[in-house]
């Protein structure tokens, strides 16, 4: 470990941010967005990876608070970056927590979902759940549709997935920019008998499909456009299937060494266990997995210590030769075919590292060119940021570490 910080440190194997691109063809954004005091708007850090980028939002603004501050009162507040479409767009959620000064009690707490070009900084506010605001947003993911191959977006669904009657269903809430409305369908579960769906992992957009990842099992994936939507399973390669349900906290562990996420247009899982570091690509035919790489943990600097298996920070949506890892404070690049470590950095003092992290690893987010002149498409009665009272969200920075 020592000497791949000594690597970061001296610039053996870092890249200068000062010699990159304006705006790299993809980031690895930081799942907490982070809080400011500028008076400007939304606004997104983007460095070539394995460095860390991040989304920047004005504190000095908040709009999903529906009383004004009490001083017997504490309001805490807390952005997350949920998810990312395949054509750059992030859905972000907010929430707002008062309590009780004197006993920390909980009075109520409010949340809120906002769609989001990283690169022009708009910002779209989602109608809350059948007018509730106080619905968790965990499982939820966002797909967009665009004009031809390599056009700007068109349409989009968010859509969250829970299981409903003790996992024998589930409950799929589906929001589309043509209509500005949620909807709801309880649809049966795909998921072997007595299996749980664990859904710590971001949703991901692929084939036209969201899909519902759980590392211990597999996915599910649905159309959210269908009209006669349908729930269907993947499973994980079969070496990689664990038998027994694990409990949540085992589930979190699970994920940081295991993930999947859309590689060069094909569904790729990596694992890392203390010998080797795998990627399955996933054939489109067959729906079965193939081994893409496999590679030793010694070539790494920190070798083959247990204590120090890697961490997978982001799948590499451009390339499948690549996977980005992290340990520690270090975030590296290893190209798989040539079994090499290419590039490495330190992550930011003022955000966590992954194992300390509640959330997953980084999102992957592709920022094609188009996205400099992209507006989110939408219905003209879907509320717009027309004030940044409208879209804005504070983070609490002690509350978020």
């Amino acid at each position: 470990m020592l000497s791949l910080l000594r690597a970061v440190v001296s610039g053996r194997l870092g890249r200068s941010l000062s010699t990159a691109a304006a705006r790299p063809p993809w980031a690895m954004m930081y799942r907490v967005s982070q809080g400011s005091n500028s008076t400007g708007s939304v606004s997104s850090s983007l460095a070539p990876p394995p460095s860390v980028s991040f989304v920047s939002v004005p504190s000095h603004a908040l709009d999903i608070d529906p009383f004004p501050p009490q001083p017997e009162c504490v309001s805490l507040f807390r952005g997350l970056v949920l998810a990312a479409s395949g054509h750059g767009f992030l859905l972000l959620d907010t929430h707002m927590s008062r309590l009780q000064a004197h006993d920390l009690k909980l009075l109520y707490r409010r949340f809120a979902r906002f769609v989001c070009n990283p690169v022009t900084g708009q910002l779209l506010r989602l109608p809350d759940f059948d007018g509730a605001d106080e619905t968790l947003t965990d499982g939820m993911g966002i797909l967009t549709q665009a004009y031809g191959a390599d056009g700007p977006p068109k349409r989009y669904a968010a859509a969250q997935l829970t299981e409903v009657d003790g996992g024998r269903r589930f409950l799929l809430r589906r929001f589309s920019s043509e209509t500005g409305e949620w909807n709801e369908l309880v649809l049966p579960s795909p998921m072997p008998p007595h299996r749980r769906m664990h859904m710590v992992h971001e949703v991901l957009d692929f084939g036209g499909r969201l899909w519902w990842v759980d590392v211990s099992w597999g996915a599910i994936c649905v159309d959210p456009f269908s009209d006669r939507p349908e729930l269907c399973p993947v499973e994980l390669p079969a070496h990689s299937m664990l038998p027994d349900q694990l409990d949540e906290n085992e589930m979190r562990q699970l994920i940081k060494h295991r993930h999947m996420g859309v590689s060069a247009g094909r569904l790729l899982f990596a694992e890392v266990d203390p010998f080797h570091i795998r990627s399955f690509t996933l054939d489109d035919e067959s729906g079965r997995w193939t081994l893409q790489h496999q590679v030793s943990v010694d070539l790494l600097p920190s070798g083959g210590n247990a204590k120090e298996m890697p961490l997978v920070a982001a799948v590499d949506p451009l390339d499948t030769n690549l996977l980005h890892l992290n340990v520690d404070r270090v975030n590296f690049s290893i190209d798989m075919s040539r079994k090499r470590m290419i590039e490495s950095t330190a992550i930011p003092t003022d955000m966590s590292p992954p194992s300390e992290s509640a959330t997953t690893s980084y999102l992957p987010c592709v920022l094609p060119s188009f996205l400099r002149s992209s507006t989110i498409p939408g219905k003209k009665s879907v509320t717009k940021n027309k004030t940044l009272a409208d879209v804005l969200v504070r983070l609490d920075r002690h509350h978020a570490k």
